[in-house]
């Protein structure tokens, strides 16, 4: 399939990531005037994120099988559907209750949505299927710099409730569209009618099963790392690195954009070069660069500097576990496969805050960083470099 012909195939699910992406960084600038409205505490408050990213990690393995039942364009069309439906409905004022419940709703919808985009950009075509999965990942990171920055104006033009309108809305046309464009589509998927038994037929191969299992584990350990570093590393530039807010945003926001670009980069590298010389690649510049980045070398202006270094590799993972994956299995079970790695990533990523400001509390920013970041994206480096292509 030609170049031009795969992108414009692309672009519908590419549009709903990037609004993806735009709510679920979002989340961060709307929380204060969520508490504010509901009179909940820090705690509570928390639960808004919590509840989307939980949806999320559970009907990430649901949307990978069922995008190999009922073809990847349907799929897509289904969790967007649904996503736009829970964000809408938590623009509506229904109470703290409602909001959590609609936010469920809208992590279930992602999840179905981004198991299904990204086996279908891995089944587009296998020899640049590192290029594209890695392309779909960088749409992440550019609607992660546009969500924040729209949502903080329309907040302090109007109110919280304005960005869950208006990316709903955007949303719900992006899924019409798809809706519309799955049922000319339908007939050249290839759907796997007869896959009953789900994820066990995955591992009924002893030596499948098997390199599934550790790319799983290099996910995990991976998404863990990627977590607690965007979690915690603004305290660390304020605190430790002496930066203001603006800096610091400034700093995060050339990060992601560093990150759109390796992700693309490095899943080109891996299409041209192995899967496996691409995690090594990226792999060590993430795990060496964090290092620095957190042992208190470098000067704080130069942490400006450094996160984009640093964000280059940083994104990488991400496509290049999943394209490994998907390399390990047959077309049929390419949504599967997906499904089970990103929910791996996600449910690791859930409990990344948590654990690592623990590790804080007892040892410092920077050591406790360093364990966070640092040697788990060494475990994932090691452990991926061992099955992947």
């Amino acid at each position: 399939m030609k170049s031009n012909q795969m992108f414009v195939k692309m672009v519908l699910p590419l549009m709903g990531y990037v609004i993806f992406a735009m709510f679920r960084l979002s989340i961060g600038v709307t929380i204060p005037e969520v508490m504010r409205e509901y009179h909940v505490k820090e705690a509570v408050g928390g639960l808004v994120l919590s509840s989307l990213l939980g949806a999320m990690a559970l009907m990430t393995l649901l949307g990978g099988h069922l995008s190999d039942r009922v073809g990847k364009k349907t799929a897509m069309a289904m969790g967007l559907t649904l996503m736009a439906c829970g964000m809408l409905w938590g623009g509506f004022p229904t109470g703290y209750a409602g909001l959590l419940s609609s936010m469920f709703i809208t992590g279930a919808g992602s999840g179905i949505f981004t198991a299904a985009l990204f086996a279908y950009a891995g089944d587009m075509t296998t020899k640049s299927r590192g290029t594209l999965v890695g392309l779909t990942n960088s749409f992440y990171a550019l609607g992660g710099l546009m969500g924040p920055w729209l949502s903080s104006i329309l907040i302090a033009s109007f109110n919280w409730h304005v960005p869950f309108y208006l990316m709903g809305a955007m949303a719900l046309a992006t899924s019409t569209s798809l809706w519309l464009n799955s049922r000319g589509e339908r007939h050249l998927e290839t759907v796997g009618e007869e896959v009953k038994i789900g994820y066990a037929e995955l591992f009924r191969n002893v030596r499948r099963g098997r390199s599934l299992l550790l790319i799983c584990g290099g996910m995990g350990a991976a998404n863990f790392a990627f977590v607690a570093f965007t979690a915690w590393a603004p305290s660390y530039l304020m605190k430790t690195g002496g930066l203001t807010l603006p800096e610091t945003g400034l700093s995060f926001g050339l990060y992601s954009l560093a990150g759109a670009v390796g992700a693309t980069f490095f899943g080109a590298f891996s299409d041209r070069f192995t899967r496996r010389k691409s995690v090594m690649v990226s792999g060590i510049l993430t795990s060496t660069l964090s290092l620095l980045y957190f042992s208190g070398l470098v000067s704080s202006k130069n942490l400006i500097g450094l996160s984009i270094a640093l964000g280059f590799p940083a994104f990488a993972y991400w496509n290049l576990t999943i394209s490994s994956a998907q390399d390990q299995v047959d077309e049929k079970f390419t949504g599967s496969v997906t499904g089970l790695i990103q929910g791996v990533g996600l449910i690791t990523g859930m409990v990344a805050p948590a654990l690592s400001g623990l590790l804080i509390t007892n040892y410092g920013l920077s050591s406790a960083l360093i364990l966070s970041t640092t040697l788990p994206t060494i475990l994932y480096v090691t452990v991926t470099s061992k099955v992947a292509g």
